[in-house]
């Protein structure tokens, strides 16, 4: 267990509204948060107001690791406390300095420079990994991007890092060592530029993950001078990182115990042991791995849907899903817009938002669908939501029956659509978007979806989009092609180098006797229907798609995004979540 206290001064949260609605339980609450999920880690908070800054010498002898935000009251701080935390680090407590603490007491006086830097209010951030080796940078990818950040630029005034892990450019571009790391006694610390209070930036997955990897990469070599009969070989090898170990062998050389560790240290690193260690570094690896690249979301009408069935609260609903290893909500814009708390609650779960969807009627409302799309883009970026989905707007019984006509060639498709204005309405609002959401990082699909009117429920009307907008996205429903009686398998293998988003969505088989079926699909009433057999909702698993095959091709070609299971009109909507979810962990 590693004991973490995160200070925060708590200054700003008390008298800047922007700062609140950010981090309502405070920066340190945040940071608490989402560090909890590690059953490992021990968490406790304090704040500038307590006694001695709830950082006394019983508090700091029981800390492992110090994560440390401060900025307003950086020449209030006590001279003793800092004076207390140096020496603390010294004899080997591990410290995180996060975003202005560079220029607190406590780094001065370890670190023995001004801390000076440049700075400017609100930029954008991309953030590089300049160290891909080095713990703290695990799973993190080549760069990301923060939507809003303060600029921090050289020259930075700090002794030569060990290492710079991470180096930020900003748009203006001022560069900057972001993330360093530096040895003092036996501690070791680690200096993250990002979070600024007055952006939601330690609700980053990225930033969340970097913090969490200094953690464990701070964790205290003095923890094992204080044990004679060496038990630190006897820790699971599987809680070691590989710097963790080398540290506890020096150490043990250099107390004169390494003749007597080693034998048992083998023992470890042999035989068992080290299979013990492969297996589980095999396992935390393919976990993560799947969290990083596949991850399941779930829709929000169906959490609320979930809180009509059940009586349960939407937060207790989000940890019944996040316990069920889903990591996102999708939601419609519009929802978002009137509610813009739900942000807030759905990550205090430990979630995020991973995809915004919106209707439009573009062929008939074309300015005020673009101001709503901006809208929603801007929405976005703001959030740090990279995906939105657009349904471009409907058509009219008897252009739908023409197109529907039509549309099993792509030839005779094309020269339709090209030919009705709504069409080109919608192609060309959509070709504005997807280039005003490119230059925001953020990424527009469009969905099979399932409706007679719609103009994107076939494959080769989509197909005809796609074509015109080399950008756009597919968002592949694997149980939407059912609805126009085409085959998923089919559409896939047509779509799959464009497929930027998936939808899980099963169909469940029921005998089927509206004429209208029929007639919408331009066949003759009770023809066999190869590919729908049934519209009934059912758990994602439990239908005739063919979803296992479908996330076997998913994984091969290697997509990285969300799998959003989809039940709308579930009778049961939390029982169909978790068996769904049960059932796509499993396929992954």
């Amino acid at each position: 267990m590693i004991n973490v206290t995160v200070w925060n001064e708590n200054l700003h949260e008390q008298f800047q509204e922007e700062v609140r609605q950010n981090y309502p339980d405070g920066i340190h609450g945040c940071i608490a948060e989402f560090l909890s999920y590690n059953e490992d880690l021990n968490i406790r908070t304090a704040t500038f107001d307590e006694p001695e800054h709830g950082l006394t010498q019983e508090v700091l002898d029981q800390t492992d690791v110090l994560i440390y935000w401060s900025h307003m009251a950086q020449e209030e701080f006590s001279d003793e406390v800092a004076e207390r935390i140096r020496q603390a680090v010294l004899r080997g407590m591990g410290l995180i300095a996060l975003h202005s603490a560079h220029y607190s007491k406590m780094m001065k006086k370890l670190l023995g420079t001004s801390m000076t830097l440049k700075w400017r209010h609100g930029d954008r951030e991309r953030l590089f990994v300049t160290a891909p080796s080095h713990p703290i940078a695990k799973y993190i990818p080549e760069y990301f991007e923060l939507p809003v950040e303060e600029m921090y630029g050289e020259y930075f005034d700090i002794p030569k890092p060990d290492d710079v892990v991470f180096t930020g450019w900003f748009a203006g571009g001022e560069v900057f060592r972001s993330g360093c790391t530096f040895t003092r006694g036996l501690g070791k610390i680690f200096y993250f530029q990002p979070g600024h209070e007055a952006y939601p930036t330690y609700h980053d997955k990225y930033i969340q993950r970097i913090i969490t990897n200094a953690v464990y990469w701070c964790e205290p070599v003095r923890r094992l001078k204080a044990d004679p009969d060496c038990q630190e070989a006897k820790v699971p090898p599987e809680a070691i990182s590989g710097y963790a170990m080398k540290a506890r062998r020096k150490q043990a050389a250099q107390d004169g115990r390494f003749e007597e560790c080693q034998d048992s240290i083998k023992q470890v690193m042999a035989g068992e042991g080290l299979k013990g260690w492969t297996d589980m570094r095999n396992q935390s690896v393919k976990q993560v791995a799947d969290g990083e690249g596949i991850r399941l979301s779930i829709f929000y009408e169906h959490l609320r849907e979930a809180q009509e069935q059940t009586g349960k609260s939407l937060e207790e609903l989000l940890r019944e899903a996040r316990n069920a290893g889903i990591r996102g909500v999708e939601m419609e814009f519009s929802t978002l817009y009137e509610h813009p708390e739900l942000n807030q609650k759905i990550r205090n779960a430990g979630m995020e938002i991973s995809n915004l969807y919106q209707f439009f009627d573009f062929g008939n409302k074309y300015a005020a669908g673009m101001h709503t799309g901006r809208k929603m883009i801007d929405m976005a970026k703001k959030m740090g939501i990279t995906r939105v989905m657009i349904i471009p707007g409907f058509l009219t019984q008897e252009q739908s029956r023409e197109l529907n006509r039509v549309s099993s060639s792509y030839e005779e498709t094309a020269d339709y659509m090209s030919k009705l204005p709504e069409l080109l309405a919608m192609r060309d609002a959509l070709e504005e978007l997807v280039g005003y959401a490119k230059d925001r990082g953020i990424m527009v699909s469009m969905e099979d979806f399932d409706s007679f009117t719609s103009p994107i429920a076939r494959m080769n009307p989509l197909k005809w989009f796609l074509a015109q907008i080399p950008d756009l996205k597919h968002t592949l429903d694997m149980g939407n092609y059912a609805f126009s009686n085409e085959s998923a398998k089919e559409a896939y293998e047509l779509f799959h180098d464009r497929i930027g988003h998936v939808h899980c969505k099963d169909r469940g088989e029921e005998k089927e006797e509206d004429p209208a079926i029929w007639e919408e699909l331009g066949r003759p009433f009770g023809e066999a229907l190869e590919h729908r057999r049934g519209m009934k909702p059912v758990p994602v698993g439990d239908g005739y798609m063919p979803i296992a095959e479908l996330v076997e091709k998913l994984k091969e070609q290697g997509y990285e995004g969300y799998f959003a299971i989809e039940h709308f009109g579930a009778p049961d909507q939390l029982g169909f979540m978790l068996k769904s979810a049960e059932y796509l962990k499993g396929l992954l």
